[in-house]
């Protein structure tokens, strides 16, 4: 292996791509470092004089490194063609989509669906006739709200919980914004809120999607009782009722207690964390709430 080809096999372990571009690229070089030394073996010293010998023998060698250079420039446009592709195709950002079906969105930093995953078998269902990867966020929302597989969960009585994650600040307002946006136009009612990646990653092993277990763990605060897998069969609609209703019965209990002062601070705080997920209280989601 000549010195060239040796700093050509250096560099291409440096270089970021699949093992079989690399693989092929460098058998490819060689092969043809092979013909080309077939093709114009070194003369030999009683054949040629040394001034023509020294000349074709720098000609051979100047086109061999030109063409392992336009070789490795190949290499290196693919290897800036994966990087790109890595690019596009990592998610940035997650949002969760919980009624009864429960499917997760992965998106780019370009906005777009490059991830989508149900996560039970409603949401499988409703996924299995709606391709939403490619599209941008605000399209795949309109996709998927307006599709007759979805139809049954925009009904009066539904209630949609979407869950945006991020690190991004401005990509997960611009999610929200256009999550809010869609959960305005349907005749159900729905919110929106940002989650970290500790809740998506707790929702994820309990096998839930984020809001439907964020809803179950202020279930359970509210009825001990009650376990995670059986809220894991409960609509949202379901969850909140009872979350409602729990609420409402502390509120109630705290007001005609002799010490209820500290206890209708704590019913208070309940009350308000439901105003603010369901949409129906004052807080600053409460623009969610479909009219």
């Amino acid at each position: 292996m000549t010195d060239l080809t040796q700093r050509v096999h250096q560099a291409f372990d440096e270089v970021v791509a699949p093992d079989t571009v690399k693989r092929e690229t460098l058998a490819f070089i060689n092969t043809y470092a092979e013909a080309e030394q077939a093709a114009h073996p070194a003369p030999s010293a009683t054949s040629s004089t040394p001034g023509v010998s020294k000349r074709r023998e720098g000609l051979r060698a100047r086109s061999f490194k030109r063409t392992v250079v336009a070789l490795a420039a190949c290499l290196a446009l693919v290897a800036l063609g994966f990087g790109g592709f890595t690019l596009y195709a990592q998610p940035t950002a997650y949002v969760g989509i919980d009624v009864n079906p429960s499917i997760e969105l992965g998106l780019n930093r370009f906005d777009t669906v490059v991830e989508v995953k149900a996560l039970n078998d409603d949401g499988q269902t409703l996924l299995h006739d709606i391709n939403l990867k490619g599209c941008r966020f605000e399209d795949a929302l309109a996709k998927l709200t307006q599709s007759e597989a979805f139809a049954p969960y925009t009904q009066a009585d539904a209630f949609i919980e979407i869950s945006v994650t991020s690190d991004d600040a401005r990509q997960a307002e611009t999610l929200r914004s256009e999550s809010d946006t869609c959960l305005q136009s349907l005749p159900c009612q729905g919110s929106c809120h940002a989650v970290d990646e500790q809740t998506r990653e707790a929702a994820a092993q309990a096998g839930m999607g984020v809001g439907r277990y964020r809803a179950a763990c202020e279930l359970m605060e509210l009825d001990p009782n009650i376990t995670l897998e059986e809220c894991s069969t409960m609509t949202m609609r379901e969850l909140r009722d009872r979350i409602a209703a729990y609420s409402d019965e502390i509120d109630g209990d705290s007001s005609d207690a002799s010490g209820g002062a500290g206890r209708g601070a704590h019913g208070n705080g309940h009350n308000a964390g439901h105003g603010h997920g369901s949409g129906k209280g004052a807080g600053r989601n409460a623009s969610t709430t479909a009219p």
